[in-house]
């Protein structure tokens, strides 16, 4: 096995072990609740400051990697993820589980960007995407799919949530320790270090990323994705918050059962992610992500709509497909259209500011508003608020500029680059197609 892949396989492991750590505290918010007696505005709360923890960790890790190396950031980082999700279940307050998962999104931020940055520069670049998206798509087949059945089982076969948080977190030290022993600087970062060593130091990268920040957001698709962050990841983390709570209130289903549900949606996210994603390919990321979202919604509806007395198996089918839908948009709207429509020098910062806006407000404000709702207007409000989140999606996504190549080597007027720039920063002067 060539290093790459090696590296891949771990990075697979490592995000679907965090994504295990990050979702499997909603699969068994019901059993939380109980025994530590707070209402629907605590579990967004919680959702909220891992979401927003998540999004600091992203950016201070980052940075510190690229500077100072990204092997022991990654390894660290990891390790210390698995850390406290396992103090997680020690947890007696709705105040320590805050503070224990506000840590644990701190260090689970640092990780994916960095492990994104390395595959792109380790694999060759006919591999890169595939790799990328196995890496991606492992937070939904590990995280949310095999998470979600592992953790109904538990809570099942033990009758007590903490035992969930003592089993699941271990998988992510040891995949930590492994990365500290496979895993090598990539040769930029190497080289960046090496100079800094030798008394190279220059200032001007840090001013070089602020540039880029800047005229990334002068980008229209840059900006679309950014807003389209907020509902797109508002729709991930208020589901997989408030699903397991829906399922047991409003339909009365076991927690094995629940888990088995939610688990459905996991695996049609994995499938979504790279299924619409080659759709996309074939009839332009524009339609395909207004496809997928209004179908998204369809289902989250249908969803909120079920009368009781629904059986799980229907309801596997309906998360499988809001699952499908939902996790499709991933690819299209976090990584391909926004990287595809700026300059290649400045994608990666085009594919990272959608990142930190969607945690920010759509993983930490939200569950929150959602929590709100549940507890003062109605216990279907936060499934009816992820149901309609691709409708905004929808609409948002009218105002993209294609940039998929098998659909604009079909149109007879290609969009030139001041197409893709917002209309204050387009030129005089007339301008080509993009290359």
């Amino acid at each position: 096995m060539k290093y790459y892949q090696k590296l891949t396989f771990l990075f697979c492991l490592m995000f679907g072990f965090i994504g295990i750590q990050r979702v499997v505290i909603g699969v068994i918010m019901p059993r939380i609740k109980d025994e530590l007696k707070f209402d629907d505005f605590h579990v967004g709360l919680i959702v909220a400051i891992t979401g927003l923890t998540w999004a600091v960790g992203t950016i201070i890790f980052a940075a510190i990697g690229d500077r100072y190396g990204r092997r022991p950031v990654i390894a660290i980082c990891t390790i210390l993820s698995g850390v406290f999700s396992w103090i997680t279940g020690f947890a007696h307050s709705v105040g320590q589980l805050i503070a224990i998962r506000g840590f644990l999104g701190l260090f689970e931020g640092g990780p994916y960007p960095l492990s994104m940055g390395t595959i792109s520069e380790e694999a060759p670049p006919h591999r890169r995407a595939l790799n990328a998206g196995l890496v991606t798509g492992s937070f939904m087949l590990i995280g949310i799919c095999i998470g979600s059945q592992v953790a109904g089982y538990l809570v099942d076969k033990y009758h007590s949530w903490r035992p969930v948080f003592y089993i699941v977190s271990f998988p992510a030290i040891l995949v930590g320790i492994l990365l500290f022993i496979v895993m090598r600087e990539p040769p930029s970062i190497a080289e960046a270090i090496r100079k800094r060593k030798a008394g190279q130091h220059v200032e001007k990268s840090r001013q070089a990323d602020k540039g880029s920040i800047r005229e990334a957001f002068k980008y229209k698709n840059v900006l679309l994705s950014s807003i389209n962050s907020i509902p797109v990841m508002g729709w991930l983390y208020i589901f997989t918050a408030f699903s397991a709570i829906f399922l047991e209130r409003v339909h009365g289903f076991t927690m094995l059962q629940i888990g088995l549900i939610i688990s459905a949606s996991g695996l049609g996210g994995f499938i979504g992610e790279f299924t619409l994603g080659s759709l996309s390919d074939i009839i332009g990321r524009k339609k395909a992500l207004i496809m997928a979202a209004l179908l998204c919604s369809a289902f989250g509806i249908a969803l909120a709509m079920s009368p009781v007395g629904v059986s799980p198996f229907v309801f596997g089918i309906f998360f499988f497909f809001f699952g499908f839908f939902g996790g499709g948009m991933y690819p299209m709207y976090l990584s391909t259209l926004p990287a595809e429509s700026v300059p290649p020098r400045i994608s990666g910062t085009a594919v990272a500011i959608p990142t930190a806006i969607g945690e920010t407000l759509g993983a930490a404000l939200m569950p929150s508003i959602a929590g709100l709702l549940s507890d003062h207007v109605s216990k279907f409000a936060p499934m009816w608020m992820a149901a309609l989140a691709g409708i905004f999606i929808a609409i948002i996504s009218l105002f993209y500029v294609e940039t998929a190549p098998r659909s604009l080597a079909r149109m007879e007027h290609k969009p030139t680059r001041d197409d893709h720039l917002l209309k204050r920063y387009r030129s005089k002067e007339p301008a080509g197609p993009m290359e």
